[in-house]
């Protein structure tokens, strides 16, 4: 990793740009998010192949919709992570169609990328804290395999007191991407490995050059490493984005503050 944060030698730079300008396929941004993932290992094709599958069967029940879409994929044995929420393996697509298990997010995905396949329009929804999906005009919840309504889930969103602005925005397929890489980001920070959550960071960049957000997160990460020279500088970036002068004068004292330590990095 260079110390720019690794933006001009990452392995799937080329690929992940590509789909950044199409922006046209959540499947596509979710399976470079499992070569990532996976050191470039992952089974795309498979995976690519056991959604046409799934579509395939689906098509053959009967006139496709939401609703057929979700039965579908219940039938053949899909359901949320409940037991082992927090794993890895549940953000890389290839590993979700083989457990037939995953977050709201991957189910999501799948769920989208068999409705297209039907001819169905099928776009996320950045909901907050649960990922959403609409197919063909109805709000589907894709990790309790239903159809949903407005109604219910602004009736969650008072129950636990989460503002109800952009919960409904939809999302790009580069959007879900980003998403897909922040949770597992979050994982692996979690997980005690501060360079692989800046790896996963720089690819975040690629897609989101202008969240502040991150950069924050970065400092953080390089905190975690010892490297405090990389804290200012990636606070000083923060600053750019910032959305308000307060938060920017906060960032700012922060920097000065983390000017002078030592680095421990050898």
């Amino acid at each position: 990793m260079s110390d720019d944060g690794g933006l001009t030698d990452l392995p799937l730079k080329g690929d992940l740009l590509a789909f950044i300008e199409r922006n046209d396929d959540p499947v596509e941004g979710a399976l470079i998010v499992a070569r990532i993932l996976e050191s470039d290992d992952a089974d795309v094709d498979w995976a690519r192949g056991e959604i046409e599958r799934i579509a395939a069967s689906a098509r053959e029940r009967g006139e496709p919709g939401a609703t057929h879409v979700v039965a579908e994929m219940a039938s053949q044995g899909f359901t949320g992570a409940r037991e082992r929420y927090y794993e890895l393996e549940n953000s890389i697509l290839p590993h979700v169609l083989k457990s037939q298990q995953g977050i709201p997010v991957s189910m999501g995905v799948v769920a989208m990328g068999v409705a297209r396949l039907l001819g169905l329009d099928a776009v996320g929804v950045n909901f907050p804290r649960h990922f959403l999906v609409t197919i063909g005009g109805a709000l589907v919840d894709p990790f309790g395999l239903r159809v949903t309504s407005r109604e219910e889930c602004m009736a969650w969103l008072r129950a636990n007191r989460v503002g109800e602005a952009g919960a409904f925005a939809k999302a790009t397929p580069r959007e879900v991407a980003l998403r897909m890489l922040n949770n597992a980001r979050m994982l692996v920070q979690r997980g005690g490995d501060p360079a692989r959550a800046l790896t996963l960071s720089d690819y975040q960049l690629l897609i989101v050059p202008e969240m502040y957000g991150i950069y924050v997160e970065r400092a953080d990460l390089w905190m975690a490493l010892g490297a405090p020279e990389m804290v200012t500088e990636e606070l000083e970036r923060a600053v750019q984005y910032a959305p308000s002068e307060e938060i920017a004068m906060r960032l700012r004292e922060r920097a000065r503050q983390s000017r002078g330590g030592r680095s421990t990095v050898n």
